[in-house]
């Protein structure tokens, strides 16, 4: 476990923590709940530079744009020994 890492009692209790920090619920069984967020780019800050560098960064917002940015977590519990696991997937 990392430093700083937060530990949850039980998969209802981590389903509603990162609820509340804005993550959607993309699949929800008995022991298992999958979670993920969208990762947002600053428009304002590309539509800047592309007009400073003459249009030429243009091509990179629209990869940028384009790219599915998003963090998935699975959320699991294992009822012999109690404990809720996640992963970064």
């Amino acid at each position: 476990m990392a430093s700083g890492e937060i530990t949850y009692k039980t998969l209802k209790q981590a389903k509603i923590a990162y609820a509340i920090a804005g993550w959607s619920i993309d699949l929800e069984e008995e022991n298992l709940v999958i979670v993920s967020k969208q990762k947002k780019s600053s428009h304002i800050i590309h539509a800047i530079v592309t007009l400073l560098t003459g249009f030429l960064w243009t091509p990179f917002w629209i990869a940028i744009v384009l790219r599915k940015s998003e963090s998935r977590k699975v959320i699991t519990f294992h009822e012999e020994t109690k404990t809720v696991n996640i992963q970064d997937r």
